[in-house]
């Protein structure tokens, strides 16, 4: 089968990347370090431009609830119900200005992720296999959580995995410098920032002219 490539854009909501987010001050070092927003940005615009599709990967929306009878939350669902991230309707759980989905690029909108997998209990696998991707590029919040455990799903998946080092940030500078310099490459094929992955993608176009 030919190489085929998407974009998995994970959680780039305004709770994680803007000022007014409610998860974006634990985030700001690291953010700031990497220049997290402008290279998302950028990232998008690259895959855009090169007819790449994006999945959209988001956090299931948060309601006054929900969480009612749960007898097994884990740390995040408690971290979520206490500080109200992604509700419903809300500014914070909207995706950054800048970074919309574009439906004409072949962009889709997974169904949410309860935890941190954007695998995990949605159809991000099915819209994957409709499209006859092999490839994909991953990218978005958060770092050591969200990014890493759908990138290590998608590798037991049989996908060929790429995760973008600069259009992410955790919840400290040690702690995505510790993901990117020793976890991610002993699981994933490829560690790239946003402008090696441009080259990668120039190159591959010229040896097809």
């Amino acid at each position: 089968m030919q190489e085929k490539t998407a974009v998995l854009l994970i959680d780039p909501l305004n709770d994680f990347l803007h000022p007014d987010g409610k998860i974006y001050g634990r985030l700001k070092e690291s953010i700031d370090a990497a220049d997290t927003v402008n290279n998302l940005q950028k990232f998008v615009k690259i895959a855009r431009s090169n007819n790449i599709p994006i999945m959209y990967c988001q956090h299931k929306l948060f309601e006054e609830g929900q969480f009612e009878h749960w007898n097994h939350m884990t740390k995040s669902h408690f971290s979520i119900q206490q500080s109200k991230a992604f509700l419903a309707g809300s500014f914070g759980a909207e995706i950054l200005k800048g970074l919309e989905p574009d439906r004409s690029n072949g962009d889709a909108i997974v169904s949410r992720h309860w935890n941190s997998s954007s695998f995990a209990n949605t159809d991000l696998d099915y819209h994957l296999r409709q499209r006859d991707i092999t490839h994909v590029v991953c990218a978005g919040m958060v770092a050591n959580t969200c990014l890493e455990a759908t990138a290590r799903w998608a590798v037991e998946m049989g996908y060929h995995v790429t995760i973008i080092s600069d259009a992410t940030a955790g919840f400290s500078v040690q702690l995505k410098e510790a993901a990117e310099n020793i976890i991610w490459p002993t699981i994933v094929d490829e560690v790239l920032n946003v402008d090696g992955w441009a080259e990668k993608l120039n190159k591959t176009a010229a040896t097809r002219l």
